[in-house]
């Protein structure tokens, strides 16, 4: 088994919102893509929630997670940290807003010969097979999660709650406050975010480790605007993470994309 793994943080930022779960003890591996905050907040070592979430998940995975846990059992216990330390801080929770969040996608390789997975969000889990299929195991719940949030303000407003106009929503501010709403909800998205909700919300399942020839986790960072993520699972595969993440870098930059925060891990079962 050959593991590799990326972290980069966005040019404009200081310090990555994205990390990486390395725990070859327990064969536990992740990603974890901090949702960048609408609302300021820097705890005594200057660190937002979102860079908060993703380590507090991280760490809680590296130190605190036992192995006869499911990855289930693991998140659920996490995002109770998360919830904690949040109220450490005193952190007004019934705001969504406020909450420190977090995407996840991890695998785990378990004693049986199974591989079991999890994931919330954009974080995304991508399976090449022995007989050469690649398949996304997750699905991208925070992909249209604007026209989603309209279409769940149209069908309020048909039973009479009193919501804003959509021109209300133009504003880009506005429609993210919205958004972060939903996390959790019909309509919404799925995020760790200290709510107990979440326990409802996670994607799992798992897989034969025989059938397996190569799993992929990324956050969102890695996507290429113009490929699917199949195609982009073919270009990691190809060039590995470090490079791919290099060209799509020097892509964005170019086509003047938003750049965002890339942490990969890639293993190849030989």
């Amino acid at each position: 088994m050959k593991v590799e793994s990326f972290l980069s943080a966005a040019p404009h930022k200081g310090v990555s919102e994205d990390s990486v779960l390395l725990n070859e003890n327990l064969n536990v591996y992740g990603v974890f893509d901090g949702s960048t905050p609408l609302i300021p907040f820097k705890d005594e070592n200057g660190k937002n929630g979102a860079y908060l979430a993703a380590n507090i998940f991280k760490d809680y995975f590296l130190r605190l997670y036992r192995s006869n846990l499911s990855l289930v059992e693991g998140i659920v216990t996490a995002n109770r940290m998360l919830r904690e330390h949040m109220k450490k801080y005193k952190v007004n929770q019934a705001k969504y807003e406020n909450l420190w969040s977090t995407c996840v996608a991890m695998i785990k390789i378990e004693k049986d010969g199974q591989i079991s997975y999890a994931q919330l969000g954009d974080c995304m889990i991508i399976a090449e097979y022995q007989n050469g299929i690649i398949k996304a195991l997750t699905r991208d719940t925070v992909k249209d999660i604007s026209k989603r949030a309209k279409v769940w303000r149209e069908e309020q407003r048909k039973q009479g709650i009193n919501i804003p106009g959509e021109e209300y929503f133009q504003d880009i501010t506005k429609q993210l406050l919205f958004n972060r709403s939903l996390a959790n909800k019909q309509y919404g998205y799925t995020v760790a975010n200290g709510k107990e909700e979440v326990r409802d919300f996670i994607q799992h399942g798992q897989v034969n480790i025989r059938e397996m020839k190569t799993l992929l986790m990324i956050t969102d960072g890695l996507f290429h605007p113009n490929l699917s993520i199949e195609e982009t699972f073919k270009m990691i595969h190809r060039s590995g993470i470090d490079v791919y993440s290099l060209e799509l870098e020097q892509f964005e930059k170019k086509n003047h994309l938003r750049q965002d925060d890339k942490a990969g891990i890639m293993i190849r079962f030989v």
